[in-house]
């Protein structure tokens, strides 16, 4: 490791679990020598005892990380070199006037159709499905916070925990401003632009998903108790790595992300962030993801803003997996195409809800006459907020599809 970098979470960090009874540790200068003691055998208490209705789980050394990406200034005097940047002060005033705007109106109005209308529908499985998602673990956990599982797909890196260089004055400005942009989509028009997440998540500050997944776990009230790199074997088995460094280098087609947590209730859930290949050509020869996709059993399945890849005939497996194992199904129409439903040898029932518009432009198409007369016919309720590439309220849709026994 470079004398001069300042990273203050190591890559064996990665290894690090929960440590329900930890207490916080003041440092400032001494923060990167006590984080470099840490070994890759260093042992935690992993168990999180599941029987109890409150299972509280902390890191503290993850949460401190979680807080400087989500630009909360905690009373800590842990990472006082970072916290006392002008360019973090400056992101953390801004951000914090920014989040607090998103999550009184957005996030509320998610928050109210959760509880009105997907909670209403929607019977609670175990694992939540949320494919082609990039690190949109926001929107998963807002409509389904009751999940025990979370297993996400897309094709950006999981990435490694930030670094910053010591001997410049301030060297968290370019870090910060990288955040800051690849927020700009998710917060504005509720979804991660494909093109724009191969440049913001692919560079030398912001090298992947797991900046972006930690800020919203945080953001949105969670405790990270343990953060792991992982690949799949040819038999579908996680396999755990000692760093994220050596998941970057190892020859493999799926790089994964477990990230443990406790939600604002106390509730242990877990996160799981797989950066794959996902059409048909990557899943024939990377065999052992279907099988521990198949091995999911059950699921809920989350899409939106899915670029309408499973319209095309070239990614069948994975669609097929979504419908064969789905217990409810709920996008918007830029997911599943509508007649993958009618034709499948499930039956499903469907809640409508917006209004089904020609996809934009860039996806125009995709156009479902189907769908849209579908629509017209059995009608829908309304939304109440944009959703998906037809953002605006009242040009947005939305279904639950729910199968029948």
């Amino acid at each position: 490791m470079r004398k001069q970098l300042f990273i203050f979470v190591i890559s064996t960090l990665g290894i690090i679990a929960c440590n329900s009874s930890s207490t916080n540790t003041e440092t400032s200068k001494n923060d990167v020598a006590k984080l470099d003691s840490l070994k890759s055998d260093t042992t935690f208490n992993e168990e999180i005892e599941v029987g109890k209705a409150k299972a509280f789980c902390n890191n503290d050394s993850l949460n401190s990380i979680a807080n400087l990406i989500s630009g909360i200034n905690d009373s800590s005097k842990t990472f006082d070199y970072i916290k006392n940047s002008s360019s973090f002060k400056l992101f953390s005033n801004n951000f914090n006037k920014r989040w607090s705007s998103f999550d009184s109106s957005r996030l509320t109005n998610l928050r109210n159709f959760r509880e009105n209308e997907i909670s209403k529908v929607v019977k609670t499985q175990s694992t939540l499905f949320y494919p082609f998602s990039g690190p949109d673990i926001l929107h998963a956990q807002t409509f389904f916070p009751d999940a025990d599982k979370y297993v996400m797909i897309g094709l950006e890196p999981v990435g490694s925990f930030p670094g910053f260089k010591k001997d410049e004055k301030d060297s968290t400005n370019a870090y910060f401003n990288k955040i800051n942009t690849s927020l700009n989509a998710i917060l504005k028009f509720s979804f991660f632009r494909t093109e724009s997440m191969s440049k913001d998540l692919r560079n030398t500050e912001v090298d992947g998903t797991l900046h972006l997944l930690f800020l919203f776990l945080k953001r949105t009230g969670n405790s990270i108790c343990s953060a792991k790199p992982l690949t799949i074997d040819s038999l579908g088995n996680m396999v755990f790595l000692n760093s994220f460094q050596e998941l970057k280098k190892m020859k493999t087609p799926t790089r994964g992300i477990e990230i443990k947590f406790t939600n604002k209730n106390g509730e242990p859930q877990t996160l799981y962030y797989f950066s794959l290949n996902a059409a048909d050509g990557g899943l024939k020869s990377n065999k052992g993801f279907v099988t521990y996709l198949k091995n999911m059993g059950t699921v809920n399945t989350y899409l939106k803003g899915a670029s309408y890849l499973m319209h095309k005939s070239y990614f069948s497996i994975v669609r097929n997996v979504i419908l064969n194992q789905s217990e409810n199904v709920i996008q918007d129409d830029s997911g599943i195409a509508f007649h993958y439903f009618t034709e499948s040898n499930s039956k499903w029932k469907y809640v409508f809800y917006g209004k089904y518009l020609r996809p934009i432009s860039l996806f125009s198409q995709f156009y479902q006459a189907d769908l849209d007369s579908t629509y017209k016919l059995q009608g829908a309720k309304p939304i109440g907020f944009g959703i998906g590439y037809n953002f605006r309220d009242k040009n947005s849709n939305f279904m639950i599809a729910v199968k029948q026994k």
